[in-house]
């Protein structure tokens, strides 16, 4: 469990992350630029972008408006992703190319596959494309995002670099635990994408309950919460102070009791709304199905 802002966690690869990032989603121009370049400066070392995100030449410049005052590359951990339209191994290379050019840098610590195709055929034939490029020393680590335990499975079979991070949705009262159960018994780390429910995570009454006890907020009780199972959030926020609020989670720890509380608020959310709990064992059954006929055709 990371205990500081500058502590960082070790990778399937022997490479290591920071403990909480920023997230960049909707942020474009300047706006995006001078926000990845604050927070650098005020401690965040890791920064998700995307190429759908449509700003990686804005992120590039804020990382290197913050390399030029003074803070070291290495200290700093850049991701992007592949997306989805761009699967495959040619594909995937050119669009890695491109990335790396908007961003303005020689290499990403982090590039992974955005989200997963329904032919797993497909999914290798693009991993075999960050395979190559993280053989390259072009990107130091290679993970997923928004993979299912039925995605990962199928890849583990065939994959020969393993993804060091599976990055999916992940706050109090969906957290998402098969999954983030899977992943740490296949030492793949989760990072959390809207660990603050989309903006939403103040209305969970019982984390504000909780945050009195601490003098901290909802949010900050939540990237906590984060934190301390090993879960690796990446907020996403303009608002400079809401930046510094977002990284203010290492003064303080949540008691056993407390984690147990947050836990249990995926279980009361679905006894109050019985329908979220029928939808998520359809897309169960229905990712059987795929699996099952897929190994038919085979």
């Amino acid at each position: 469990m990371v205990e500081s802002l500058l502590d960082r966690m070790a990778l399937n690869n022997g490479y290591t992350i920071p403990g909480i990032g920023l997230g960049t989603s909707g942020m474009t121009g300047k706006e995006a630029e001078d926000v990845v370049f604050s927070a650098i400066m005020k401690g965040y070392r890791l920064i998700d972008t995307a190429s759908q995100y449509d700003n990686e030449e804005d992120i590039g410049r804020g990382v290197n408006r913050a390399i030029s005052s003074g803070i070291s590359r290495d200290e700093i951990f850049l991701v992007t992703k592949i997306w989805k339209t761009d699967a495959g191994f040619d594909k995937a290379t050119q669009a890695f190319e491109a990335s790396l050019k908007r961003l303005n840098q020689p290499y990403v610590d982090l590039l992974m596959i955005h989200w997963p195709d329904k032919d797993d055929a497909v999914n290798l034939d693009t991993w075999r494309a960050l395979e190559a490029i993280y053989e390259s020393g072009r990107a130091k680590s290679i993970g997923v995002c928004n993979f299912s335990r039925g995605d990962l499975a199928e890849l583990l079979k065939e994959a020969k670099v393993r993804p060091a991070i599976n990055q999916f949705e992940i706050y109090p009262g969906n957290p998402n635990e098969d999954l983030n159960d899977f992943c740490d018994s296949e030492n793949i780390v989760s990072m959390a994408h809207s660990p603050l429910k989309r903006g939403n995570i103040s209305k969970e009454r019982h984390l504000t309950t909780i945050g009195e006890k601490y003098g901290k907020t909802a949010s900050q009780v939540a990237l906590r919460w984060d934190t301390q199972r090993d879960v690796i959030p990446i907020p996403k926020s303009s608002n400079k102070d809401r930046i510094q609020e977002n990284i203010e989670v290492f003064d303080f720890k949540l008691s056993n009791e407390d984690m147990d509380t947050i836990n249990k608020l995926d279980k009361q959310n679905r006894d109050r709304n019985p329908n979220s709990l029928i939808r998520s064992e359809v897309m169960r059954g229905r990712n059987h199905r795929e699996k099952k006929h897929g190994a038919n055709k085979k």
